[in-house]
């Protein structure tokens, strides 16, 4: 059911997609382990910190002004500009909140590509298919994966219970993809959770 629903997404989705292969930008220019000056000046917009106190950023550039993580990484949040896109900030046609981790050594050190929940129902409910996508993307061979079961009050929508994180090596970084689909006993219908959350990072 999902595949199906996979290749419907596909064929009629918009807006930028995951590249393919170890050796290819990431997202858009944007590849793990590049140095911070080599991202397009144009193309983005709503740089911002992550973390701290909310602080917009005029350019890439100012990225030291957001505070560093216990591992050194400084989070930038970014969205795709207007014109560059057909329905704002989307990846393989999903709404997607997207942070960009820069290391000490002014490289980018991590990317962090995440399904937004503030949508409308039907846009919030294929939240999870963009994990299939993601891996397809990256070539489907050599994911090492493992499957959660519900806990506390979580419990399937109909039959379909998803709770997966898919780990795989590509050369100089690593990518994690993380997918959930399920509901709430006793809550309303409405407040499923269908995510994905993707994370790319490099190997030091």
């Amino acid at each position: 059911m999902e595949r199906a629903a996979l290749l419907a997404l596909l064929l009629c989705g918009g807006g930028p997609v995951l590249a393919a292969g170890p050796d290819v930008p990431d997202l858009r220019d944007l590849r793990v382990g590049m140095p911070v000056s080599e991202i397009s000046p144009t193309g983005y917009t709503d740089l911002a910190c992550r973390e701290g106190p909310a602080r917009p950023l005029a350019a890439w550039s100012e990225w030291r002004s957001c505070p560093a993580d216990a591992a050194g990484r400084h989070a930038v949040g970014f969205a795709y500009a207007d014109g560059t896109t057909r329905n704002g900030t989307r990846v393989a046609g999903h709404p997607a909140r997207l942070t960009l981790l820069v290391g000490n050594d002014a490289r980018v050190d991590g990317l962090v590509i995440e399904t937004d929940d503030a949508v409308p129902l039907y846009l919030r409910k294929k939240g999870h298919l963009l994990g299939l996508q993601a891996r397809g993307h990256w070539g489907e061979d050599g994911w090492a994966c493992a499957e959660g079961k519900p806990t506390g009050d979580e419990t399937p929508l109909g039959e379909t219970f998803v709770k997966e994180e898919c780990r795989k090596a590509l050369g100089s970084r690593t990518v994690t993809v993380t997918r959930d689909l399920y509901g709430h006993q006793g809550a309303d219908p409405r407040a499923f959770v269908s995510r994905t959350r993707i994370v790319v990072a490099a190997t030091k």
